[in-house]
């Protein structure tokens, strides 16, 4: 099963992130992230397990700036 992380600027976009994704019936979890790569961010990504294209409208309607996504396999 994979899931698609959405970089953000702050832990506090990151919470207002997870709270429009849940009340619009998406399930989210705020993870610290350990990669490196990711520039300019707070090191806190919103994971979500589906409706990825619907989740990016949403933040990015709200104004938020996704600063990277990746896809992230949970799965052997």
């Amino acid at each position: 099963m994979s899931s698609l992380c959405f970089y953000v600027s702050s832990i506090t976009n990151a919470m207002r992130g997870k709270s429009i994704l849940e009340q619009n019936g998406i399930r989210a979890f705020i993870i610290r992230s350990s990669d490196e790569t990711v520039q300019n961010g707070c090191g806190y990504c919103l994971l979500v397990t589906s409706e990825y294209e619907l989740a990016e409208r949403l933040l990015r309607s709200t104004g938020m700036r996704i600063r990277d996504k990746q896809i992230k396999n949970d799965g052997p």
